[in-house]
């Protein structure tokens, strides 16, 4: 059975439709794919540093030692240093966290505390050669 030369004429027409969608098709998608490389880098390129501040790590209570310091949580994740700061008496506790673990100045923890500077600087400097021997003895 011949095909009538209409039918031929509409393979030929669709024939050259869908070579043109596919080669179209294909230059799309490389176009894409080299957009995609311009803005993409791939992980062995990306520094340590870089790769650490873009993870999340999960914290949990059992994780950290929380301290209420007038009215301010303050989580330490170190097990040895929260057993030294909890035999310490809360003034002189507070001052210890409030200045290394909320990056407070003396003025700034005196002023909160109501005691002068001086006295901040004096308990503050005590308490870490208290802190050093408990840690030590451990």
């Amino acid at each position: 059975m011949k095909s009538s030369s209409f039918q031929q004429v509409i393979q030929a027409q669709f024939d050259c439709l869908t070579k043109k969608v596919i080669k179209r098709a294909a230059m799309k998608y490389n176009r894409d794919i080299s957009r995609r490389l311009k803005h993409e880098v791939p992980f062995s390129e990306i520094s340590d540093l870089e790769l650490n501040k873009a993870g999340i790590y999960d914290r949990y209570s059992s994780d950290y030692t929380a301290f209420n310091v007038l009215g301010m949580e303050v989580q330490v994740s170190d097990d040895q240093l929260s057993k030294a700061l909890k035999c310490l008496p809360e003034r002189k506790r507070n001052i210890i966290l409030l200045s290394y673990f909320m990056d407070m100045s003396d003025a700034e923890i005196g002023e909160l505390m109501n005691v002068v500077r001086t006295t901040v600087y004096r308990h503050r400097t005590s308490t870490l050669e208290e802190l050093r021997k408990m840690m030590e003895e451990e």
